[in-house]
């Protein structure tokens, strides 16, 4: 037995997690019995090191849902327009037809377009839509509002961003004035919702840009634009970009790695195949998702 002793206490010091059971020989069985027979056997409990593993993933896990939960919350309230503004229909620009009904026919062209985007959304990633033109006057502005009227009217959470930085149109075809714009908001480092507008009773956002923006260029490369575009992405269905023409900056291509399609305006007489030819350069087939033939006469 002394012998014995000695072997379980030499094996229990070089192995100190491990659990050593003494079996006795059967006496039946043919076997050497100079030394006894050892066998490690596994806890049939958990043991203590697995229950606090167990206990501190559970923590780990309910510890990040609130951290994202938290972090919601903040971008929430970061996002969230600072004011509401209801329009005035004298106010507004009579070519915004979505919104007064003063044209059926161009109006229900709007609600055409705005249900042909909403399909192509459910069948690849449209979110951030850019709507171009190649030139001034060809009322790509008009178009853009008309088209988030309609697809407010479709029960869509639309963000319309004023980013003509040279000329900024936004404001004045709504009747409307803004204490705060997209540059102020990027210069002092203001909340997203800062310079956002909730449009009544149409129900959508407007972010607006106050004035001319010389450093235009700069502004929209600017990587506190992205971080402000993400904190809203979450919150609207889609979001449309009025630019600036294609043939008058350089400003558009930056809008391009922006967005993720792009609708074309063209005024009928206003634009030559060789301008719009030289206008969508920048653009491939895919990063097309339409043209509007902007006042066409009817036939």
């Amino acid at each position: 037995m002394g012998e014995r002793y000695e072997v379980l206490t030499r094996m229990d010091k070089e192995s100190d997690d491990a659990q050593w059971t003494l079996v006795e020989p059967d006496d039946s069985a043919e076997m050497n019995t100079d030394f006894p027979i050892t066998t490690r056997s596994q806890a049939l409990e958990p043991s203590d090191f697995g229950r606090r593993s167990l206990s501190a993933s559970a923590t780990f896990e309910e510890s990040r849902r609130r951290r994202e939960a938290a972090a919601s919350l903040i971008r929430q309230s970061q996002a969230k327009p600072a004011r509401e503004v209801t329009l005035a229909v004298e106010r507004m620009d009579a070519h915004l037809v979505t919104f007064h009904d003063s044209d059926p026919d161009a109006s229900e062209q709007y609600d055409r377009l705005a249900i042909m985007l909403i399909s192509a959304a459910i069948q690849q990633p449209i979110k951030r839509v850019l709507i171009a033109s190649a030139q001034h006057g060809e009322g790509r502005t008009c178009v853009t509002l008309n088209l988030a009227g309609a697809l407010a009217r479709a029960r869509q959470r639309v963000l319309v961003v004023d980013s003509d930085l040279l000329r900024p149109s936004v404001l004045r075809l709504l009747g409307i004035d803004a204490e705060i714009g997209l540059a102020e908001v990027i210069a002092r480092g203001l909340p997203a919702g800062s310079a956002a507008m909730r449009i009544l009773p149409y129900n959508f956002t407007v972010l607006s840009t106050r004035a001319r923006v010389e450093n235009s260029a700069e502004l929209l490369a600017s990587p506190a634009l992205q971080e402000l575009l993400h904190t809203f992405d979450p919150d609207y269905d889609f979001i449309l970009f009025d630019s600036p023409p294609l043939l008058a900056t350089a400003d558009t291509r930056l809008l391009i790695r922006l967005t993720q399609t792009t609708l074309l305006v063209i005024r009928q007489g206003k634009t030559s195949s060789a301008q719009m030819a030289q206008a969508i350069t920048p653009l491939t087939a895919e990063d097309i998702f339409g043209v509007v033939l902007n006042r066409a006469v009817p036939r």
